[in-house]
């Protein structure tokens, strides 16, 4: 039976399954609530899906080593504007976000903070400004607002200094009945491979993604695809908050 293996349909996967790629390896590509979808409707065996949709679902998931989190600044879940700094009007989120929706409240709640949350059918921030002053995207698209707004605030960088520890966005799962350890295995052999080879792969993302490449060497350098200890209490204090505000 062939194994169907997802991934993130954004340059923060890129790295992850670019070995993969290169050895033939077929991978199915959604956005994060979408990837969650196909998931829970049993057209992937094996994928990292959103940290809130795992914590949501986790009795009956299986939970492996390789993840997406943000060691410190994450770049690519920010909010931003047309103006200089964050007031109290609203923030028009995307779409595509089960994850960063609930942490951005949480980090407005931590912060004492009033602005209501405004979910749009939307994915670019241009869209989304048009509903509100200011925007959270993800993925691609932040990483192209940060280039043509105002970034008000890194999600990541927010939770580090909220919590000390880093934030993880996404994780890879399995059903509980089914073992993916060896599937995981390979993905992070791929994962090796591409953190040892960061130069050509950012000059290869580059030009898929339309991205500069000096930015993209960064970014690949604040992630970290590897669910240690200090990920997992990450994880933990993540799921603590979305109970304590009612979010779980």
């Amino acid at each position: 039976m062939k194994i169907r293996i997802g991934k993130f349909g954004f340059v923060n996967n890129y790295l992850p399954y670019y070995w993969l790629g290169q050895n033939g390896t077929e991978v199915i590509e959604a956005s994060p609530r979408n990837l969650a979808t196909m998931f829970e409707n049993g057209e992937i065996d094996f994928a990292p899906v959103p940290s809130f949709y795992y914590l949501k679902n986790k009795q009956k998931l299986r939970s492996y080593e390789f993840c997406i989190a943000s060691k410190h600044s994450v770049l690519s879940v920010v909010v931003v504007s047309r103006e200089k700094m964050l007031d109290n009007q609203c923030i028009a989120v995307t779409n595509q976000t089960t994850t960063s929706i609930n942490l951005l409240k949480i980090i407005l709640r931590e912060r004492g903070l009033q602005n209501e949350v405004v979910p749009v059918n939307e994915s670019t921030a241009s869209e989304l400004l048009k509903r509100c002053p200011h925007a959270l995207v993800i993925g691609d698209e932040a990483i192209k607002a940060r280039m043509m707004y105002q970034v008000l605030m890194d999600l990541g960088e927010e939770w580090r200094d909220l919590t000390g520890y880093p934030m993880v966005f996404g994780i890879s799962t399995s059903l509980k009945e089914r073992d993916m350890s060896e599937i995981n295995r390979t993905v992070m052999e791929s994962i090796t491979w591409g953190e040892e080879n960061i130069d050509a792969i950012a000059k290869e993302a580059a030009c898929k993604y339309e991205l500069p490449k000096d930015f993209l060497e960064v970014y690949f350098k604040t992630l970290t695809y590897r669910l240690g200890p200090k990920e997992r209490r990450g994880l933990e204090l993540f799921e603590e908050k979305c109970h304590a505000y009612g979010l779980l």
